[in-house]
């Protein structure tokens, strides 16, 4: 009888060490459900940071062309906005090129923005451009070191990337002759050689030669020095503001 009763003592502690057994397995299950909602929490804080910034490029993507889109009053209560610390390249160069097309132009506006959009993206040849313009038409219509400084970033952000530009810094160069220092000058004939060989330019060319014999520019011979290997297909799209064109300058 002792082993019989030393067996029932050894089932019963077996049994009630198996009834006690579940809630340390519960603990654990607690343990692991709640590591589970902290895993999930953390893909999900994940996925959200990793979406908020798609929506607001999106989102800055759509504010761009609703602005391309718009009217004189659209872009007028645009420009009223305080946009001066926007993070879009894309909308405050765009921004730039409306408020010169405005009824009233709007140079101040149109400094800011294109000031702003090369801080966020130097790679922006058009807001060079576009300051080079201004800073010439700041300083009372005359090229100064600001306004050389921002062509030659333009320059140095597209050289060949945009016919466009290209054709307006020709014009720019030409109209500005006297200011313009000698590797500037051969710099803006050897990009435009490429217009020769892309799009309907002649026309384009043939007016820029009228225009430089006519203020004493030897227009041939510094063609003529231009040894540029750029054909057709060196031409690449632009990083620009899909609206609008840059004022020339006449």
């Amino acid at each position: 009888m002792a082993d019989t009763t030393t067996f029932d003592q050894i089932v019963v502690q077996s049994k009630g060490a198996a009834a006690a057994a579940p809630k340390p397995v519960r603990e654990r299950s607690r343990t692991k459900r709640a590591a589970s909602v902290f895993a999930w929490a953390g893909l999900l804080a994940a996925g959200i940071s990793a979406i908020a910034p798609i929506s607001h490029f999106t989102l800055q993507e759509a504010q761009t062309v609703i602005l391309q889109q718009a009217d004189d009053a659209g872009v007028a209560q645009a420009l009223e906005q305080d946009w001066s610390h926007s993070n879009s390249p894309d909308y405050v160069e765009t921004l730039a090129e409306l408020a010169m097309q405005m009824p009233v132009v709007d140079t101040g506006s149109a400094y800011v923005a294109a000031s702003r959009a090369t801080e966020l993206d130097p790679s922006r040849a058009f807001a060079w451009a576009q300051l080079a313009y201004l800073e010439a038409r700041r300083a009372s219509g005359k090229v100064n070191q600001a306004s050389l400084d921002a062509l030659t970033r333009s320059m140095d952000a597209c050289p060949l990337c945009n016919d466009e530009i290209i054709g307006w810094r020709f014009n720019f160069v030409l109209t500005n002759w006297a200011s313009i220092p000698e590797a500037l000058r051969g710099k803006a004939f050897e990009q435009a050689d490429v217009l020769r060989w892309i799009g309907p330019n002649a026309e384009f060319l043939a007016d820029m030669r009228v225009k430089a014999l006519q203020n004493g520019i030897p227009f041939d011979a510094y063609r003529a020095a231009v040894n540029t290997p750029a054909r057709t297909w060196d031409i690449g799209p632009a990083v620009q503001a899909n609206t609008v064109k840059t004022t020339r300058p006449t």
